[in-house]
């Protein structure tokens, strides 16, 4: 995984999402759909480097933060600001799509 996204646990979740703007992936290594959002979410990742952070959770690994998170399918985008959820979105989305999103957590 590239630099700029992080890699949540179960035990890192809420401290991975309680400063500033993240948006977290939740993801199984063998979603077709996800692999096709991987390189969309690195380039977000690049682009939002020390603005926002862009993080990725398998919930086969780690399926009390999906439980916890009420998610029932993969991909889902989940989007926090100071640890608290704004928005979500579900499937393959555009990198636009992404930066629309968090522009209007950073405004």
């Amino acid at each position: 995984m590239p630099d700029d996204m992080i890699e949540l646990a179960d035990d890192t979740f809420a401290s991975g999402v309680a400063d500033g703007v993240t948006v977290v992936e939740f993801y199984g290594a063998w979603c077709p759909p996800c692999r096709q959002l991987e390189p969309i979410l690195e380039a977000v990742a690049a682009d939002y480097r020390g603005r926002a952070k862009v993080a990725r959770i398998n919930v086969d690994e780690h399926a009390s933060s999906a439980i916890d998170n009420l998610v029932t399918d993969i991909p889902t985008l989940v989007f926090f600001k100071d640890g608290e959820e704004k928005g979500r979105k579900f499937g393959v989305q555009s990198s636009a799509a992404l930066a629309a999103e968090l522009e209007k957590l950073l405004a």
